[in-house]
């Protein structure tokens, strides 16, 4: 035995049972990291919905980002529902590409013009809150992070056994 090289297969039947198994290293993916921030960035957007978008008027209450009369709002919401919905959706393997990746990038980025637009024209008589502010920090931090998951995704494996 000694001076004589084994591989991981006979290493374990030469040594015997008392052995311990070497554990498989974990191998993650480059982009896993910037897909699980674009999802909770998603995710923020989503909640920012939830809070008011104005000070006075309509969007002033709870899910303001849903009145009638601020249609940029209302763009914003959808826009982080989609991402949210797709993010979480590539959690399959075959979506994790970079055309998908592209689509979430944009919604990512179309949250964070319609927010900016509700900032800048807001319902009559009212002022911006906390939700299009919150939106627009979480938009932009997930359409960041899906574009890097964009670059560094890798190509999907086409033998499936």
């Amino acid at each position: 035995m000694r001076g004589e090289t084994f591989g991981a297969e006979c290493l374990a039947r030469m040594l015997g049972a008392d052995v311990a198994a070497v554990p498989e290293p974990d191998i993650r993916a480059p982009d896993a990291i910037s897909r699980t921030v674009g999802r909770i960035a998603f995710g923020l957007a989503v909640v920012a919905t939830v809070l008011p978008w104005s000070r006075f008027g309509p969007g002033s209450a709870p899910f303001g980002a849903w009145s009638r009369s601020a249609r940029w709002s209302v763009i914003a919401a959808l826009a982080a529902m989609s991402g949210l919905a797709l993010a979480l959706a590539q959690r399959r393997e075959r979506l994790r590409t970079r055309s998908w990746d592209t689509v979430v990038t944009a919604l990512g980025a179309l949250v964070v013009t319609a927010a900016l637009l509700s900032i800048l024209f807001p319902p009559a008589f009212s002022r911006p809150w906390l939700g299009p502010w919150a939106a627009v920090a979480s938009g932009a931090v997930a359409a960041g992070a899906s574009f890097v998951a964009a670059r560094t995704a890798s190509a999907p494996s086409a033998v499936r056994i």
